[in-house]
């Protein structure tokens, strides 16, 4: 910028997880950029955004002034799964919206750049939204076991040294913890939760023998330069094998286990939905669910599995696993008929359903089941992964 090759921009940051409903990056984006911060109904912040950046050629455009260069706004749209709809227009419009303030004038520049947690997302999108993306991609490829152990120490100690969680982790458990995680998913997240687990256990186990925590020990007498030897490790290898082998043995593993041939073909399909979209919160409705339970059991073509479900009875089977814990059924606050469908779903005031397992966990909880072959079809990773 100081030489002149890069304009003077404005960075907005949005991020599809922390919306109720797609459309709302559209209000999310206007209050950030406009002058008096408005908040407007996302038809309404969609007419001033196409205004603002396409501009008119009769009228001057909201962030044009005369005598002044065009304002430019960078756009970081994080997690994009969770903005694409039946008809794809939030993701049309934001990656449209930049080219034609391109060869427009009138108008302010847009540069949207967007992150997925779905690997190959751009290929299923619809043609005419694949044809608005740049050509660039950058895959970030999963953490490897040097990088995870790294940012174990970090995370846990609540800082960037790591001298904290040496005194309470064993240094090999914590490098088995990332192997594991590599082993079970390349997802990070599962090694902290591995970790928390054993740590959990282990210090309420010392509570009820009466025995003081590492921590508390530290504070006594016996402190650095007493003398005296140092405390053994708190959490060792085998502590991080049994967390990590209780986490796959839960009670909800179990009941997936014994899943009966719809509930299995709806487990299977939620997971296939939460994989290959991407999204890791906010649940699908029925609607979408029937539909894929329909495709996966007819794509399979076993008997067990056909005909599949009517709505009635996918309700039926949705309660008995909402008792069991195994999905999640949540009704969004104030949700309209009319509005959700025209968010492409036909869901209605029916609730939304998501699962409370990984894919991965889902598909090992079948594996020596019946359904082996419905889960390695439709859950079985059968390329390179990241994100």
């Amino acid at each position: 910028q100081a030489s002149g090759d890069i304009p003077q921009f404005d960075f907005v940051s949005l991020n599809g997880m922390e919306m109720q409903y797609p459309f709302d990056a559209y209000v999310r984006l206007w209050e950030a950029i406009s002058e008096f911060k408005e908040k407007r109904t996302p038809g309404v912040a969609a007419a001033m955004l196409e205004r603002h950046f396409v501009g008119s050629s009769s009228k001057k455009s909201a962030g044009t002034k005369e005598g002044t260069t065009r304002p430019v706004t960078v756009v970081l749209l994080d997690e994009i799964d969770y903005l694409v709809t039946n008809k794809q227009s939030v993701l049309y419009n934001f990656f449209e919206w930049p080219r034609r303030s391109a060869t427009n004038i009138s108008g302010a520049r847009l540069v949207v750049i967007g992150i997925s947690n779905t690997i190959n997302l751009p290929e299923r999108l619809k043609p005419a939204v694949q044809s608005r993306l740049g050509r660039e991609r950058c895959v970030f490829k999963a953490y490897n076991v040097e990088e995870t152990c790294n940012i174990l120490k970090a995370r846990l100690s609540g800082s960037d040294d790591a001298k904290d969680v040496t005194s309470t982790f064993d240094q090999d458990a914590l490098t088995f913890a990332a192997r594991k995680t590599a082993v079970m998913s390349g997802d990070i997240r599962k090694a902290f939760q591995i970790c928390k687990a054993a740590a959990e256990t282990v210090l309420s186990k010392m509570e009820e023998e009466g025995e003081p925590s590492q921590t508390n020990a530290s504070r006594g007498k016996s402190g650095v330069g007493s003398g005296s030897k140092s405390a053994p490790k708190i959490v060792r290898i085998p502590d991080i094998q049994r967390a990590a082998r209780d986490m796959f043995n839960s009670i909800i593993n179990r009941a997936v286990s014994s899943a009966t041939s719809f509930e299995a073909l709806l487990i299977v399909s939620i997971a296939s939905l939460q994989k290959h979209t991407g999204r890791e919160k906010g649940g699908f409705d029925v609607q979408e669910i029937l539909t894929k339970m329909k495709g996966v059991a007819e794509s399979l073509g076993d008997r067990q599995y056909l005909p599949p479900p009517s709505f009635g009875e996918l309700l039926g089977i949705l309660n008995r696993l909402g008792e069991a814990r195994v999905i999640t059924l949540q009704t969004p606050k104030g949700l309209h008929a009319s509005y959700h469908a025209s968010l492409g779903g036909g869901g209605g005031a029916w609730p939304l359903v998501s699962l409370r397992m990984e894919d991965y966990e889902v598909e090992a909880a079948l594996r020596d089941t019946l359904h082996k072959t419905l889960a390695e079809k439709h859950l079985a990773d059968k390329g390179l992964f990241g994100f």
